[in-house]
């Protein structure tokens, strides 16, 4: 896959070859007359032409902001000298809101619209010093631009808006979950500062006006909802693939450790000669599950940026670094330094010792990480084994990939993966047992269907049924007790204003 450094998907919003795809044509509404330009144009020729223009006026709104004072926003020569003209490349025909927009009794100051419809998708631009997650030093509006749209949408018919301060750009589509935002940000300073063509391909490609909808009566209909959705639909297809990757990463790490010819101490743990197992195949089995559930809590936390933003970390500590390598065959060797450099992760994730050095704090604070106590990160029977960078990534590259159907091969959109369904795939897994066999003199660990989950009792609880129990059970005894502070706090009051009666109660 293409690396697009100027652009950033948050909360699962598309999958994430999307722009791929885009970039090679596919979906099919990606040919010149879909952009509304003539059959025989050339899509790249006016892709390239649209840069070059966007790069000239980016320079000369460079120079205006430089003359800007300290407290000016910069919101009229953002507008005026960048956003206006820029989507005008995009073939945007942007309309000034002079009225708020009012819905459920809240205002809504969205500054423009992407057409005369009164429907047509909001665009707010606001000024190059103002962030785009912040309030106005002001405090008006009440939210801050990002939030502004993103309610806005929420609330209203629209589907897909964007947001601005001629620094970044982002797409925002209506959503139910209000825990999480989800967007695609394009860092327009990068992309024009260092000359990122490709990243500004995708830009257009998705971004052009052509792609959002006219108004509210076809956005069911337009390119971006349909990309949406195949997104949706490609997560669903993933749930059903990561199961048999889960699977096979399991088979693949317990044979990586059991050959590895360090390993002595855990072959003889897991198959002695003529005695009982020190360490049962099932035994070795929940111990891989942890593991593998520590790869997929960090693949998922990394993508939605949960876990460090610190360089080092994610480019030679975190589990997202593996993406790079899986694909370098150069990378498959025989040595364990991969293995070791985990080592160390587990070790920071899993120690909150103070140390001298760093003011009291863990060592996990060098790059920027929390220690995270629970059973995940506690010691595993793996901690002293080494396994084979080819065995380890030859495991991990079916957490990262998996194969469709017909064959064309995909990479997991683990940002878009929730709780419930890592949940559905542990509880799929409890569903086997696990062996440990005679390989012509050597062990061999193989997963086997049974009913291990049933005998055990175990079952993955669902989110909503986790909090019907908390409300039918912990609800009535949260608000006996609140009952009983506040009755506690009123005669303490009586108490202290009555001298008499807090010489009683002394």
């Amino acid at each position: 896959m293409r690396a697009f450094p100027a652009i950033r998907i948050e909360g699962g919003l598309f999958a994430p070859d999307l722009f791929d795809r885009l970039m090679e044509g596919d979906p099919s509404d990606q040919r010149p007359a879909d952009f509304g330009l003539g059959r025989r144009a050339d899509l790249t020729a006016e892709i390239a032409a649209a840069f070059a223009d966007a790069e000239s006026l980016w320079r000369i709104f460079q120079r205006r902001v430089e003359r800007l004072r300290e407290d000016d926003p910069g919101t009229s020569v953002t507008r005026d000298a960048w956003v206006v003209p820029f989507l005008g490349l995009l073939r945007y025909d942007l309309h000034y809101n002079p009225q708020a927009h009012r819905i459920d009794g809240m205002t809504f100051a969205i500054s423009h619209r992407a057409g005369e419809a009164e429907t047509a998708p909001p665009v707010h631009i606001v000024g190059i010093h103002q962030p785009l997650d912040r309030r106005a030093p002001s405090g008006r509006p009440r939210l801050s631009p990002h939030a502004l749209v993103q309610e806005y949408l929420n609330r209203s018919e629209t589907l897909w808006g964007l947001v601005t301060n001629g620094r970044r750009l982002r797409l925002l589509r209506a959503s139910a979950d209000i825990h999480r935002q989800s967007f695609v940000e394009f860092d327009l300073g990068a992309i024009f500062e260092q000359h990122l063509f490709e990243d500004f391909a995708v830009l257009f490609r998705l971004l052009h006006r052509t792609r959002l909808p006219r108004a509210v009566a076809d956005a069911a209909e337009c390119p971006l909802e349909r990309y949406y959705v195949e997104s949706i639909e490609q997560g669903g297809r993933v749930r059903d693939h990561l199961r048999d990757g889960v699977e096979e990463c399991l088979q693949r790490l317990a044979n990586g450790f059991l050959t590895h010819p360090r390993n002595d101490d855990l072959r003889r743990r897991v198959a002695p000669r003529d005695a009982t197992p020190d360490l049962t195949a099932d035994e070795l089995y929940r111990q891989l599950l942890r593991l593998v559930y520590r790869f997929l809590f960090l693949l998922v936390s990394e993508d939605r940026g949960l876990i460090s933003d610190d360089r080092l970390y994610l480019e030679h500590y975190g589990i997202s670094r593996f993406r790079r390598l899986v694909d370098r065959r150069g990378a498959y060797t025989e040595h364990d330094d991969l293995w070791l450099s985990l080592r160390v992760l587990w070790k920071l994730f899993g120690d909150d010792t103070p140390v001298a050095q760093l003011d009291g704090r863990p060592l996990a604070a060098v790059l920027n990480l929390p220690v995270l106590n629970g059973e995940l990160f506690e010691p595993l029977v793996f901690d002293d084994c080494r396994i084979r960078n080819r065995d380890l990534l030859d495991a991990l590259w079916h957490l990262i990939y998996y194969r469709e159907d017909h064959g064309s091969l995909r990479r997991v959109n683990y940002a878009a993966l929730d709780v419930e369904e890592l949940g559905s795939v542990y509880e799929s897994l409890l569903e086997y047992s696990a062996v440990v066999e005679d390989d012509g003199g050597r062990p061999r660990f193989r997963l086997l269907f049974g009913t291990q989950r049933k005998t055990t009792g175990s079952y993955y609880t669902p989110p909503p049924l986790v909090a019907e129990l908390i409300r039918s059970a912990l609800d009535p005894v949260i608000e006996r007790r609140l009952k009983e502070a506040a009755q506690g706090g009123a005669s303490a009051a009586r108490i202290a204003a009555d001298p008499a009666a807090r010489r009683r109660a002394e």
